[in-house]
């Protein structure tokens, strides 16, 4: 597997770098310290599998970097913006511009090569607090309306969740294991085990990858991405 990693940051790169090659074998880095060496790295030799980009980084300029960069690679690439601050709004913004996903540089060992492997799989990664951030504003009345918590539709399946089973639906997206998510939510890791079975009998899935695509796809379906 072949990646570009294009960041400002020598630390960030070094550190994502090493647990890519911790957690894929045959992973192969190219590194990046802004757009234009980046992109250059594309020209050269665009057999990339993944390519990963600091939406913050010299030449990106909002957007237009990722749009740049969506021109140059190949069909099969997959292109993700990487961010250490960002809003609900850069996320949409990002998917609708056509990354495949918007990974936080908070994320951590399992959980960012989690985050990888779920968009290597054909999946769009989004960040747990976009599905938080989406329920704060889309619960009652307005253009939200008929909104659930956690940025799901209120029909079908999506309406047969728990607050509760949202809330670690969401966490789940973020591609954290058991023992986080019962951490993060002061929860026993047996109830987080017994929140997993209900969902996914509720929404008709055998696994964690399919209850997180089922999730964003009802997203992109209401027009909340």
């Amino acid at each position: 597997m072949r990646i570009l990693l294009a960041d400002d940051h020598d630390l960030v790169r070094e550190a994502i770098s090493l647990l890519f090659q911790q957690y894929f074998e045959d992973c192969e880095v190219a590194e990046a310290g802004a757009l234009d060496p980046a992109l250059d790295l594309i020209a050269e030799n665009n057999s990339f599998d993944l390519v990963l980009l600091d939406l913050r980084m010299p030449g990106m300029n909002g957007l237009e970097g990722l749009k740049r960069a969506l021109e140059k690679v190949a069909p099969s690439t997959f292109v993700v913006l990487l961010s250490g601050a960002y809003r609900s709004e850069d996320v949409r913004n990002a998917i609708e511009a056509g990354a495949h996903g918007f990974i936080p540089k908070t994320l951590r060992g399992q959980a960012l090569a989690n985050a990888v492997q779920l968009v290597l799989a054909g999946e769009k990664y989004l960040p747990s607090s976009i599905l938080n951030d989406l329920s704060d504003g889309m619960v009652g009345g307005g253009d939200g309306e008929g909104r659930l918590a956690g940025g799901f539709g209120n029909e079908g399946d999506f309406a047969r969740l728990t607050p509760r089973e949202r809330e670690v639906l969401a966490l789940l997206s973020e591609g954290r294991p058991n023992k986080d998510i019962a951490r993060h939510l002061d929860l026993r890791e047996i109830t987080v085990k017994y929140h997993l079975k209900n969902i996914y009998r509720k929404l008709n899935v055998s696994n964690r990858a399919q209850a997180v695509k089922m999730a964003l796809e009802d997203m992109a379906r209401t027009g909340s991405l």
